[in-house]
This record gives C-alpha cells, sequence and structure tokens, in this order.
C-alpha cells in the first residue's frame, strides 16, 4: 500500500530535521539531504507498520503542502531567542522545505477470530 505524507525538512547549520505532521512522533535528523531524505522515509515507514503491529487507525495522510507550511509557520518562542541573545549570539538561520514523501506500506491484515 502506498501512502503520501507532507513532509517538513529543516537545515540547520549543523544538520537536517524533518517531521511528519499527520504522524506524531514521526522525527529523524541526517548529516546530509540524501541522508535525510532517507532516513524520514524509513522512520515513516517503520512508524506506521508499528501502527498497524499494534492494531491502532492508520494516520491518514490529510495535510497538504500549504496546509503543512500554515501549521510550520509559528515564530520562533521568545525564550529561545532570549537564550541566544543572552550569550551573544544570533539565532541560527533554519531553511525550511516542505515536500510529499511517498512510502510503501504492507497493507493492515484482516484477523478473524472464531
Amino acid at each position: 500500500m502506498k501512502l503520501r505524507y507532507a513532509v517538513v525538512f529543516e537545515q540547520t547549520p549543523n544538520n537536517y530535521a524533518a517531521y511528519v505532521p499527520d504522524v506524531p512522533g514521526c522525527v529523524s535528523t541526517g548529516t546530509t539531504w540524501d541522508e535525510m531524505l532517507a532516513m524520514i522515509r524509513e522512520a515513516l515507514a517503520f512508524h506506521i507498520e508499528a501502527i498497524l503491529e499494534d492494531g491502532e487507525p492508520l494516520p491518514e495522510p490529510r495535510m497538504s503542502i500549504d496546509e503543512a507550511i500554515a501549521n510550520h509557520s509559528e515564530p520562533i518562542a521568545e525564550d529561545v531567542l532570549d537564550s541566544y541573545r543572552e550569550f551573544g549570539e544570533p539565532a541560527p538561520t533554519i531553511s525550511t522545505r516542505f515536500e510529499m514523501v511517498e512510502i510503501e506500506v504492507p497493507a493492515p491484515q484482516v484477523v478473524q477470530v472464531g
């Protein structure tokens, strides 16, 4: 079964990070773009497989890229900015990218009782 989820990718001065807004807790990091892309695909597939194995409902891919952008577009918290100011450092520059990522997961198995 193929699923397509909106993914938020961020590049910081030190690494890349990604998360899937429709699948809470599904996050990953990588040192390069290619590694990050592979890692978030793997994390998403494992996350979905674990949910299905536990008999929980599949987190449907609902969010569009525009919705992911709107969901993500929150300013950096003032206390975080204050911590940078306290040490005389500029707040980190973060480049954000939004993409749809497709994964392949096994179809949920129907368990017959009886």
